[in-house]
């Protein structure tokens, strides 16, 4: 099972003047069990892609299909809800998105909606809260009243509540101070280890390099780069042209590398930079060339 893209292109105000393609043939394919990144310039058609997963968005041209079923083709007419309720996408700041009077109704609101009898609804709240790490001391408490952090969990929460089989992130730490930014990468990281599917998007490669077993970089509504990090991150020159960088401890090897150290340039993990650099250290002093 996955979620596959075959050829969509999403043309805005078609047949204008102001005629523009937000996506030009792209043919992505996500497999379950994965934790893709997905990369690009504000611009670059990031947000617009992951709206057709869902079918927020109707391509232009093209198939978008969830588990075998394209979701905008005559077969899915009958079972587009249940199909949308397999991607839950969580869009940037979706703390904005919460509205109800305390913490617990907010995540029951989907489910609710769903026509679940009350005592499911209660069971998917806890289990969503317990996945999120929510203490049960927040269940009656206004959402509005609590940390940005907390308000992003409980906006997620109202997602996995839904029990979808892939979780879609739009810039999941943006505005978050370097505490909660950490907590919560890591947190999305244990959802993947129990099992979700995770595509996040974001313009930090070092979260994605952290995290992500694969990466696509966008480019004007195209898929300029895919692979792996080490794979992606090995074409610095690429990246910069279109306005990206590659992560932090990349770059310092490339540095080390110009200045005529033997050191790996496609290294990106923090334990993994380390030894590189203690390796090297190692010849120059056995070699007597210092540091």
């Amino acid at each position: 099972m996955s979620l596959e893209m075959k050829n969509v292109s999403h043309i805005y105000q078609k047949g204008s003047a102001k005629e523009s393609y937000a996506l030009r043939d792209i043919c992505l394919n996500v497999n379950e069990g994965e934790f893709l990144g997905i990369a690009g310039h504000t611009g670059s058609g990031k947000s617009t892609l992951i709206q057709h997963f869902n079918g927020l968005l109707k391509p232009s041209s093209g198939e978008v299909i969830v588990d075998g079923v394209n979701i905008n083709g005559k077969e899915a007419k009958n079972r587009l809800k249940a199909l949308r309720m397999q991607v839950g996408v969580v869009f940037q700041y979706p703390e904005y998105q919460l509205f109800e009077e305390t913490v617990e109704q907010d995540i029951a609101f989907g489910p609710r909606n769903l026509g679940l009898s009350d005592s499911e609804v209660q069971q998917r709240v806890v289990e969503a809260m317990e996945l999120l790490k929510l203490s049960k001391k927040l269940r009656k408490k206004s959402p509005f009243d609590l940390s940005g952090g907390q308000k992003r969990r409980i906006a997620i929460a109202g997602v996995l509540a839904m029990k979808p089989k892939y979780l879609i992130l739009d810039e999941p730490a943006a505005g978050l101070d370097p505490k909660g930014r950490e907590e919560f990468l890591e947190l999305t990281a244990e959802l993947h280890r129990q099992g979700l599917t995770v595509v996040m998007v974001s313009h930090s490669m070092d979260d994605i390099a952290r995290y992500a077993q694969r990466l696509v970089v966008l480019e004007k509504g195209s898929i300029k780069l895919e692979g792996t990090p080490q794979q992606v991150f090995a074409q610095p020159d690429i990246l910069s042209e279109i306005g990206l960088g590659v992560p932090m401890l990349t770059s310092l090897l490339l540095e080390l590398h110009e200045k005529g150290w033997d050191v790996r340039t496609d290294l990106f993990h923090p334990e993994d930079v380390k030894r590189e650099i203690l390796r090297e250290l190692a010849r120059r002093e056995r070699q007597g060339g210092g540091v």
